[in-house]
């Protein structure tokens, strides 16, 4: 009994988090070995997507001291934020303001090959946004900005590639049914849906609205709606372009070796 007790209080305690601030960390990685001027991935992501009110969080997973700083290794640092010496696997934060609209570009100021950029949008009134939906599979560099309207929270959004399916996970308390608004890319899960599940419950009670690039998904939810699953025809790519690539040279490379050597091939 004094367990249930504890879990629902826990439970309560965290909505009031979860529906404070609808703000996101942005993390941005800094690669071991990024100080050697010929290692090609330094910051990871090197461009992402942000609004106003989220946070760029730069973590140092390196061996050496860095120091990010916004600006341009030939303009130089423009002031809007400068880490100092982060020491390996200390982290620096920065949030997001209205001044920062457009791209922010950083670097390293000790070591200048390292760059990236943020794109930073006004936040959609209204609206919530989960980041980097799609991180979860393939090789997790083709990631969608989630827009949607709800009195909930989505705490989770994942992608099953298996069942081409958007998978969601609802906080929040209120008294009465409203709408789940989804602003779903055409990238993230392809239209037609073939089916809606609250809380491994079919529904047909939906509407989809197709716009440009996206698709407007209306979904009825209940007080105590917890997870919505949504059934595509496609959703983003298992495998990214890279290992697409990869593939493809793979595939070229053994159709010429066998024809430029059949009698080596034994089977």
């Amino acid at each position: 009994m004094y367990k249930i007790a504890i879990a629902v209080a826990a439970v309560v305690l965290l909505i009031p988090f979860a529906s404070h601030s609808f703000a996101s960390n942005i993390e941005i990685d800094i690669h071991a070995g990024s100080a050697d001027p010929n290692q090609h991935l330094t910051f990871y992501p090197p461009s992402s997507s942000a609004y106003v009110g989220d946070t760029l969080e730069f973590g140092n997973g390196d061996t050496v001291v860095h120091d990010v700083a916004s600006g341009t290794p030939s303009a130089g640092a423009d002031g809007k934020f400068d880490s100092g010496n982060l020491n390996p696997g200390q982290y620096y934060a920065y949030t997001l303001t209205e001044y920062d609209v457009g791209t922010v570009s950083f670097y390293d100021k000790t070591y200048p090959w390292m760059t990236g950029t943020v794109l930073v949008q006004e936040a959609p009134t209204g609206y919530k946004v989960v980041h980097n939906v799609g991180a979860d599979v393939g090789d997790g560099k083709t990631t969608f900005d989630l827009q949607y309207q709800s009195v909930k929270n989505i705490i989770t959004a994942e992608v099953g590639v298996k069942d081409k399916s958007l998978n969601l996970v609802l906080v929040g308390q209120t008294n009465q049914s409203s709408n789940l608004v989804l602003n779903l890319p055409t990238g993230l899960i392809t239209p037609p849906f073939f089916g809606v599940q609250l809380d491994g419950q079919f529904t047909k009670n939906f509407t989809e609205t197709p716009l440009a690039g996206m698709t407007v998904l209306t979904i009825p939810i209940t007080p105590l709606t917890e997870q919505v699953s949504i059934v595509g025809t496609q959703v983003v790519p298992e495998f990214g372009p890279i290992a697409v690539l990869v593939l493809a040279i793979s595939i070229v490379s053994i159709v010429l070796f066998t024809r430029v050597m059949p009698g080596r091939i034994r089977v």
